[in-house]
């Protein structure tokens, strides 16, 4: 059945949907706080159809009276047995002043809440679409990059949990292209991305 999770998420935005250790799935989407802030919420849907632990995961304070169309990743950290989550996201924040875009990464505590000093902006002021997976250690951040003409799938690497990332280019189009996906199986980490011509799978390699 049909079960309401939240008032005031943003309409428009992916939810980016991710297994749950104890059952069920963890859910995390771009929500409405008071008065109009389009930062991002989480929480657990549970086997039952209840849904529990509603939590505030970013932090941007982002006002605006529109749809981003700009939705979350999020993938489980269960390096050093954190149980926590990764997650990237897109926002524009104040900083100095001045209005800040960018997509961020960081990592969340088990409850879904934002690690003190974890969170890093992506070395690509183009970026757009992120998603991110990780695996142990291994942590991939995978988004496209745009300046008009030509389109750069890239990819963000790290082997210490989310700690240090290594930038890798891994293709480019110059026709319309769709949001680049991450798919794992055990180990191994694929990005898909399906352009005008072909889908492409890329296999990720730290």
């Amino acid at each position: 059945p049909e079960r309401k999770v939240a008032d005031h998420a943003c309409e428009c935005c992916r939810v980016a949907l991710l297994p749950a250790r104890e059952g069920g799935v963890e859910a995390m989407w771009r929500h409405i706080f008071e008065p109009n802030i389009r930062d991002h919420a989480t929480a657990r849907l549970n086997p039952d159809g209840t849904a529990s632990g509603f939590r505030r995961a970013t932090t941007d304070n982002w006002r605006l009276d529109a749809c981003p169309h700009h939705g979350p990743g999020l993938a489980a950290d269960a390096h050093a047995g954190a149980n926590g989550f990764h997650t990237v996201w897109f926002g524009i924040r104040k900083v100095n002043g001045q209005d800040l875009a960018a997509v961020r990464y960081a990592r969340l505590n088990p409850r879904g809440e934002p690690l003190p000093k974890s969170e890093q902006v992506l070395p690509d002021p183009r970026a757009e679409h992120a998603d991110v997976m990780a695996h142990g250690a291994n942590v991939a951040v995978v988004w496209r990059s745009s300046d008009g003409a030509v389109t750069t799938l890239k990819a963000w690497l790290s082997q210490d949990g989310g700690q240090s990332f290594q930038l890798k280019t891994l293709s480019q189009t110059t026709g319309d292209n769709d949001h680049p996906r991450l798919a794992q199986s055990g180990s191994k980490m694929v990005v898909v991305w399906r352009t005008s011509q072909e889908i492409q799978v890329h296999d990720i390699a730290f």
